[in-house]
Order: structure tokens, then sequence, then C-alpha cells
């Protein structure tokens, strides 16, 4: 099925009918992590659909608890949350300092644009799939066990949980990186420079696809929304 921006109204339809924070809290909790500090959204950069012009090329920040509320104000094309734990939240908010914090969780973006397009994206996206889960058993080998795979909307989120992953500082992100460097991975996102990820169960709003968790081998059919059916 056909990957395109979503309008406004489709994305105002998912949100409404397909989107839960019961979802989202519930993978949190699933995976034994503290709900985010901070989220984000955009409202419409990329595809230039948005609800207010002036909205365009600016991050909005507010916490977790906001969430509802502020997807229903700004019907965004993307919403994140940020992987950094900080030591006061309500602080940084006030004056978007996000440098400066306790711990980050370590994440690796797998991109189908990091994969060259002489294929189908199609096939691109079952060799990034296939790769983040190499990926996961190659993190396994090295004694990390929590780790949760998050199909993004165009690739894939490696997550990994524990405590010695928040723990690590950038050159040590860095070795993983280099650790890691035969897969398609964003560097910027792994070493921590990179500190927003996509909220799981939002809508990736530039490939109409739904950001998924994946429990035991990926469905692409299940990222389709509603909206696209019909």
């Amino acid at each position: 099925m056909k990957r395109r921006f979503s309008s406004l109204e489709e994305r105002r339809e998912f949100y409404k009918k397909e989107f839960s924070v019961k979802k989202v809290k519930s993978w949190f909790r699933k995976n034994k992590i503290h709900l985010p500090q901070i989220c984000a959204l955009d409202a419409g950069t990329e595809s230039n659909i948005l609800l207010n012009k002036k909205w365009k090329n600016t991050m909005f920040y507010f916490p977790f608890s906001e969430l509802k509320n502020q997807i229903k104000n700004y019907v965004p094309e993307d919403v994140y949350y940020d992987r950094n734990t900080y030591k006061n939240p309500k602080q940084v908010l006030k004056t978007l300092k996000l440098n400066k914090w306790v711990r980050q969780e370590l994440t690796f973006d797998l991109d189908v644009d990091n994969i060259p397009k002489r294929e189908s994206f199609e096939s691109r996206l079952r060799k990034i799939y296939k790769k983040s889960v190499e990926l996961k058993n190659e993190l396994k080998k090295r004694g990390f066990r929590k780790i949760a795979i998050v199909y993004s909307g165009k690739g894939f989120h490696v997550h990994v949980f524990d405590k010695k992953a928040y723990a690590l500082d950038v050159a040590e992100r860095e070795k993983l990186n280099d650790k890691f460097s035969d897969f398609p991975i964003d560097p910027w996102v792994s070493k921590g420079y990179i500190r927003l990820i996509r909220l799981p169960y939002s809508l990736h709003g530039t490939t109409s696809r739904k950001c998924l968790p994946v429990e035991n081998r990926f469905d692409p059919k299940k990222a389709v929304p509603e909206f696209l059916k019909n």
C-alpha cells in the first residue's frame, strides 16, 4: 500500500480513533521503564501540512501528562519522546537546555534510507528488519537483555533498557557504534546526540504508517492505519 503524507483530517481521525495513551503507557510498563519526562511533536514541517503555518520548523516540547491534549491541539505530523532523564524536567522545559541529562536510553535507529535505493521500498524494509533482529542478537551476546524492536514507520528502532545501557557515556556509545558499523544505523541517534525517538503507537505522518512495537515477527499490514484501508 502506497506511502504518502497524511492529511490533517487523516491525522485527526487516527489520533481520535486508533491512538491510545493507555497503549503507550502499557509499552513502557511492559519494558519496566519509567514514562518519559518530556515529549515533543512536529506539527508538519516536512509535509508542510499544518494547522498553523507559523508552527513550521518548530519542535514543541511538553510533559508526558499533556500528551493527549497536545496531540489534539496540534494534530501533529510526528510525535516523539525524549530518551533523556533529567534531574529537573520542569526547569528543562522552561529553559529548553536539553543537554544536561542524568542518563539516557540507548536506542539504535535503522532506516531504509540507509540502504541504497536500487531495490523497492518493501525489499529494503525486509532487509532492515532482518538487520534489526541481527543487531538485537548481537546486543544479547554482549550482555544486554532488555531489548525491544519498534517499527518506526520507515525503519526500525532497537531500544535497549538495561541499567548499564542507560549509564553509558558518549564515548562508550561511540565505541558501540564502531562495533556495529556494519549495520545500517544512524550513529547520531545511538551516540546520544539525537535525543528524540518516535513514540510507539503514534503515526508517522510522512509515510502514513503506525509506529508499532514488534512482538514475534514484523507484519507490515498491521502498521497500515484505518484511513488507508477505506
